[in-house]
């Protein structure tokens, strides 16, 4: 899709756009094998208060914008409380940003935090939102039942899980956990391994057939601009020199 006029006049031609190198919010997200991005996580909203979501959203729909302007196809999470979806206003506010930046469905995802019960707050907004073409992702996911829940009964596209509660599989809640993502998968649900930061994270990923990774390992969060020049990580680019060396 062609970008959005509004969006193309605010970038002249060989200018670089001022909002580019602000701030090194944006994770690449990789293949298990790193030789491929296939997302980027935005960071800002981890940690965002409710009045600060919607614009911190706009600064990620704007990112998707100006990769795609680069010829760049990639999908955005936008990481957001539970408790800011159960706001009418928010809900609307976002419904809004993402009708108005008339993107493919796809690439605007957001991550679910904080788990909570469903309740009809959260079922409305969850509708109003899939209506868009937004997809789902449960972020930090630990196993808890009602986040098991959300991501049966709405479908959710992925589950995120921080590797390092996996690093002692043999513990009960290592073994709890890899049995949970067996049956995620039975789910056709897509499963990421975030904070990976050591080759034997990569190696788990492996053994357990996860989707994606991120993470130092892979590659540490950059701006906005040098999202549009990745290609591999930094593991995808030591596997291909080894490759090429023998």
């Amino acid at each position: 899709m062609a970008c959005s006029t509004k969006f193309a006049q605010a970038i002249p031609k060989n200018v670089v756009d001022p909002l580019a190198y602000r701030g090194i919010d944006f994770e690449p997200i990789f293949n298990r094998s790193g030789s491929s991005l296939k997302g980027v996580l935005f960071r800002p909203l981890l940690s965002a208060s409710s009045s600060e979501v919607l614009r911190y959203c706009m600064e990620g729909i704007d990112a998707i914008h100006y990769w795609q302007c680069s010829n760049r196809i990639i999908p955005l999470i936008l990481p957001i409380k539970v408790t800011d979806l159960k706001i009418a206003a928010c809900v609307d506010g976002l419904c809004d940003l993402i009708l108005n930046s008339r993107l493919p469905i796809g690439l605007i995802n957001i991550g679910f935090l904080h788990h909570q019960d469903i309740d009809n707050e959260l079922t409305a907004a969850v509708t109003k939102l899939r209506r868009l073409g937004v997809l789902f992702h449960a972020l930090q996911f630990d196993g808890n039942p009602n986040t098991i829940k959300l991501i049966s009964q709405f479908q959710f596209e992925a589950v995120h899980l921080d590797v390092s509660h996996l690093r002692e599989t043999s513990s009960l809640s290592g073994t709890q956990l890899i049995d949970q993502i067996h049956l995620l998968k039975k789910w056709s649900c897509k499963t990421y391994f975030s904070n990976v930061t050591f080759v034997r994270d990569n190696e788990l990923a492996y053994q357990l057939g996860i989707d994606y990774c991120y993470g130092s390992l892979m590659l540490s969060p950059v701006n906005r601009h040098q999202i549009i020049h990745i290609q591999d990580s930094r593991i995808g680019k030591a596997l291909f020199s080894i490759q090429t060396s023998k």
